[in-house]
């Protein structure tokens, strides 16, 4: 059975009116409340599109149920419940695991796609859960993130090495042979053609992620801390050895003796994030000083709403990564009003604090240059408040309805490539976009 579906009748920019609504499945392994990045971003892109009245069903592997969200627009499936029997199996043996979890993502996708047919798919770079769908017959678009490789086990064991070989190549099919691939930045598209041998022809997109507009909002009412209070510093991600937190952690010990040698208020490190008992072990690993230990409070991971409270008594973020995808957290930092420091490593950072002037570049992610440049940063605090304003000022340029419109404008694109069909599934239907102007 084929059915036939009507094209978007505007430019996404001006707010189409979609008739019958465009159905976008959206694939992601983690999605709010697990306050992660990559759930941030596939948060981001359901609202965004749900915003421009595009109905978008989110499949993530961090839960198993299926729950309605604050929009009407959106459904979460929950695809855990699918990894059972042989899949179970799989997951437990390196290289294996990552075909297991795109054969569940492709049952559940396939079995909504019975109950209500789809016209898209997008699905996130990292560990390629859309790597048994490349050949189904609905355009696919990609959406970068880190790769696998960057955050997975750096030792090397037989079994991690093929784990992270097996992944990088189910990536770099799946970003080959996508109708789009989209980046968020420009040096994050040069590093993504790199690291994926992107061959001349593919549609590689920049579009920049927004904001959650409750975070800007709470950011703008935020006060600053006064001047004169006790430091305190903010790190938010996980311990992911690319995101420099043990290097963070050595180069605050060495702010705290600084500010001890000469009679200064101890400063605070604020961490939110890690993953329950990291920061002791974390901690005793490095051989962190008493002293320092005193002064560092672990939150784990915590709502939107809980960080803001924390994040309301911190005078600046740090963010050490050597490489970011989308840069979330170096939104966040604007967007709450704080200054960043970041790790000049980073070309993201280094395009970020070049463009809106809101924080400082640690020029290595070592103990040395970062405590430096948090000493150097901090000593000035009137320049904190101009770091402060400048962020702020960004933020509100960074919205769901610019990033909606851009992300449509790429289906468009890869909705043109072909006329659509489902071979590979039942009650197939085929439909066409109206041409890319």
């Amino acid at each position: 059975m084929t059915q036939e579906h009507s094209p978007v009748q505007s430019a996404p920019a001006d707010g189409p009116d979609v008739s019958p609504a465009l159905e976008v499945a959206l694939l992601t392994w983690e999605y709010p409340p697990i306050p992660t990045a990559k759930g941030r971003v596939a948060c981001e892109t359901a609202h965004a599109l749900a915003a421009h009245g595009v109905n978008v069903r989110v499949f993530t592997m961090d839960r198993d149920d299926v729950v309605r969200t604050d929009h009407d627009r959106i459904e979460v499936i929950g695809c855990a419940g699918r990894i059972t029997g042989l899949r179970r199996l799989m997951k437990t043996i390196p290289g294996l695991e990552h075909i297991a979890a795109a054969a569940a993502f492709r049952e559940c996708v396939q079995d909504e796609h019975e109950r209500r047919p789809f016209d898209l798919i997008e699905a996130t770079n990292c560990g390629a859960p859309a790597a048994m769908l490349m050949d189904c017959g609905l355009p696919v678009v990609i959406r970068n993130t880190a790769p696998h490789a960057l955050d997975a086990a750096d030792d090397d064991s037989f079994g991690s090495r093929l784990s992270r070989f097996v992944a990088r190549g189910l990536e770099a099919r799946c970003a080959n042979t996508a109708a789009a691939v989209i980046s968020n930045t420009r040096t994050h598209a040069r590093f993504i053609k790199d690291w994926y041998g992107f061959q001349p022809g593919n549609i590689h997109m920049v579009t920049p992620v927004s904001v959650d507009p409750q975070i800007v909002r709470t950011g703008a009412s935020l006060p600053y801390p006064p001047l004169h209070a006790r430091l305190r510093l903010a790190y938010i991600g996980d311990g992911a050895p690319r995101k420099g937190l043990d290097e963070l952690l050595i180069a605050f010990d060495i702010v705290v003796h600084s500010a001890q040698a000469k009679d200064d208020p101890l400063p605070e490190l604020h961490v939110i994030g890690l993953a329950p008992h990291d920061m002791e072990a974390r901690m005793d690993r490095l051989s962190l000083s008493q002293i320092a230990r005193e002064q560092i409070l672990d939150f784990g991971r915590l709502t939107d709403d809980s960080m803001s409270h924390v994040l309301a008594r911190c005078h600046g973020i740090i963010a050490p990564s050597r490489y970011q995808s989308t840069g979330s957290v170096y939104r966040e930092a604007a967007a709450f009003g704080r200054p960043l420091i970041a790790c000049a490593e980073d070309p993201t950072a280094v395009e970020f604090v070049e463009k809106y002037g809101c924080g400082r570049l640690a020029q290595e992610c070592t103990p040395g240059s970062l405590s430096r440049t948090i000493m150097s940063t901090f000593a000035n605090r009137a320049d904190l408040v101009q770091m402060r304003h400048r962020g702020l000022d960004a933020a509100k340029t960074w919205n769901r309805d610019e990033f909606g419109a851009r992300t449509l404008q790429v289906y468009r694109r890869a909705m043109n490539l072909a006329p659509i069909s489902l071979p590979a599934f039942q009650d197939a239907r085929a439909r066409l976009a109206q041409p890319h102007s």
